[in-house]
């Protein structure tokens, strides 16, 4: 007995010690661009010889990044949207139909995050090739919306389990017809996973550097495109606040979404 307490108590302390390291190896990179992004020289050196706020009105300042911003904005609305319209009635009918191979569909609707980004970009490019969509905004919208459309089914189709079959059969009896019982009680009930899948989405927009690479032109820079191009012209310490911000949008914008992906749908 006494060895069994022992060797608990050793695989309770080892799992913790795994668990800290594990956190500091993700926290600390973040915590030292957090840093970099409050230092005022103009190269970057660790730890900074001086603070200040340099590098985030760089960010404002230099015409280069808020136009970035404002592109990705544009992009990432009609992909949030059309990954909605797309995305919750395919998550209902997987869930919810009695159709041959559901699982099939399934699988299909998540390939996007199972293919590799990049072999899935050259697949893109192939195709909006032959359509004439290289280079367009909406090429890109299109490719992102593929990539997202995932999002929307899993967090949809996880919250369509906790929703009973039965309130819609007893809105049926008591007159309701069919379409009426799914958007008054089913599509009500899923308004917390729909913005869940909504923010999910459009926060998604701002770290896909991929098919933005391999599809647009030089004329639709988005955000994670201006990150690249600089990176690879140069080292701006700018950066350092690009992405201070972009870590705290996805942040708050994630634990938003998973509070609501979790709210109890059924009283």
């Amino acid at each position: 007995m006494t060895g069994t307490k022992t060797a608990d108590r050793v695989l309770n302390m080892t799992g913790t010690t795994v668990c800290i390291l594990v956190s500091l190896f993700m926290l600390i990179p973040a915590l030292t661009v957090l840093v970099l992004s409050f230092a005022g020289g103009s190269q970057l050196v660790f730890p900074p010889t001086s603070w200040g706020f340099q590098q985030y009105h760089t960010v404002f300042s230099n015409g280069i990044w808020l136009p970035a911003i404002w592109q990705s904005l544009k992009v990432g609305m009609p992909v949030t949207l059309i990954a909605l319209v797309v995305g919750v009635p395919a998550a209902i009918s997987i869930q919810r139909s009695r159709i041959w191979k559901v699982g099939l569909l399934r699988s299909l609707g998540l390939a996007p995050l199972l293919v590799p980004a990049v072999a899935y970009a050259v697949a893109l490019y192939g195709a909006e090739s032959e359509l004439k969509l290289i280079g367009t905004y909406w090429g890109v919208v299109f490719a992102d919306t593929m990539l997202v459309i995932p999002f929307v089914v899993l967090v949809v189709e996880a919250a369509l389990t906790r929703i009973p079959r039965d309130l819609e059969l007893v809105a049926m009896t008591l007159g309701a017809s069919r379409p009426r019982a799914m958007i008054g009680i089913t599509v009500r009930l899923l308004v917390p996973a729909i913005i869940a899948s909504f923010l999910l989405c459009f926060v998604s927009n701002f770290d896909e550097s991929v098919f933005i690479n391999f599809l647009s032109g030089p004329g639709l820079i988005t955000l994670p495109k201006a990150v690249f191009n600089s990176l690879r012209t140069g080292l701006d310490p700018s950066i350092t606040a690009v992405a201070s911000m972009l870590m705290l949008l996805s942040t708050v914008i994630v634990a938003v979404a998973f509070t609501l992906r979790n709210t109890k749908t059924v009283s």
